[in-house]
């Protein structure tokens, strides 16, 4: 069997365009009739093609496919085949991981405005954070840029989070309500999707937070009225002690005069 450009495209269910493509990176080889100068394709061409398409629905792009397909190592092979299974591996991880923030955030959307300065006791797993800035200010790190775009590669499993040390609330209203921003990710799913702890990275501890959604309806920095309802039912409750202080966004409203209020989820790490 031999084929016309427009025949082999009609098959395959492709246009001419994209054959002509494959033609141009190798992966398709069309025979030349010197006397008319007219390509036909042949068989051969159909499953090669066909084998790329796989490859291509597997997660390789083009190059690879033509790097595999043309290896007659097969540890190379080997090598590229057990590469992509490990990614589809950890896209798995990270479609649960997807699932799961989707699910939670439609429930918070439902309950946005009953759970705005309404305070409970949630309980958070252990997490690693990746410490970026201070307060918004980008720390200039050539290895803590990488590690960063390492980590937003698993969002939205990572959360950016902004963190307010524990010397906040227990000096409160004292001096300025100091923070720091970073990625948050739980330490079960960041060893599922093979980060790494670096020195970078600091521990979180899990345990019980006291938990609000504080409504923000100005813009720029923390200012101390974010912290006013769980410093008041700290101080009510009479916990022996608190730490650490984390904040990240809920979900995000346009108002009728054009304003933006965000809700943030904040807790406060706390010691019975």
């Amino acid at each position: 069997m031999r084929y016309t450009i427009s025949e082999m495209a009609a098959l395959l269910g492709v246009t001419t365009h994209t054959l002509r493509y494959y033609e141009k990176m190798g992966l398709i080889q069309p025979e030349v009739n010197r006397e008319t100068g007219y390509r036909y394709y042949t068989v051969t061409d159909t499953r090669r093609f066909n084998l790329c398409r796989e490859l291509r629905a597997a997660g390789f792009t083009l190059e690879e496919c033509k790097d595999f397909l043309d290896e007659p190592s097969t540890a190379v092979t080997d090598a590229m085949l057990d590469r992509q299974i490990r990614q589809l591996e950890r896209r798995q991880v990270l479609n649960r991981m997807s699932i799961r923030f989707l699910q939670n955030t439609r429930e918070y959307y439902h309950t946005l405005e009953q759970d705005a300065g309404r305070v409970w006791v949630q309980n958070f797993p252990e997490m690693w954070r990746l410490v970026l800035s201070q307060e918004e200010e980008a720390r200039n790190d050539p290895a803590l840029r990488a590690e960063k775009a390492e980590w937003l590669e698993c969002m939205p499993a990572v959360r950016w989070v902004s963190r307010l040390p524990s010397r906040v609330m227990e000096q409160f209203r004292v001096g300025r309500n100091e923070y720091d921003y970073g990625l948050l990710v739980e330490a079960d799913a960041a060893r599922q999707l093979g980060l790494r702890r670096t020195d970078h990275v600091e521990l979180v501890c899990g345990g019980d937070y006291l938990t609000t959604v504080w409504k923000k309806d100005y813009r720029g920095s923390f200012g101390w009225d974010s912290l006013e309802v769980l410093h008041a039912e700290i101080l009510r409750r009479g916990f022996r002690a608190v730490g650490d202080t984390f904040s990240s966004i809920l979900a995000s409203r346009e108002q009728p005069d054009g304003s933006i209020i965000n809700y943030h989820l904040t807790r406060t790490k706390i010691y019975t």
